[in-house]
């Protein structure tokens, strides 16, 4: 079994990797990761996913409550949205929500 730490870094590794792809700019998007039914790692609000540290990381509980965060950080408000998608589908262990371009765009005109 993995360590927080090492989830962490995991968590950071995947924020590197969306960004370097394109499929989040500046501060967008947000991951996550429950470990398990009361405690939830997720990534801050207003910090590039392509740069962070394992220290950037937040602990929340399943009411989106801050459990561990250090100074000057918060999680995302959108963590509410992955608080949803943990309780409609228990299966589901981690939740990347980026914005690839050629998506974004696809949602942008409203095509179907």
């Amino acid at each position: 079994m993995k360590t927080e730490r090492e989830i962490k870094e995991e968590i950071c590794e995947i924020g590197k990797r969306i960004y370097a792809r394109g499929m989040v700019a500046s501060n967008d998007g947000n991951i996550s990761v429950k470990l398990n039914e009361h405690e939830y790692l997720c990534t801050p609000t207003g910090v590039s996913k392509g740069f962070m540290t394992p220290e950037y990381i937040c602990k929340v509980d399943e009411h989106c409550n801050v459990l561990e965060a250090n100074e000057g950080f918060k999680p995302s408000s959108e963590v509410k949205m992955h608080m949803r998608v943990y309780r409609e589908r228990p299966d589901v262990k981690s939740v990347v929500h980026a914005h690839p371009m050629y998506a974004t765009a696809f949602a942008i005109a409203g095509s179907r």
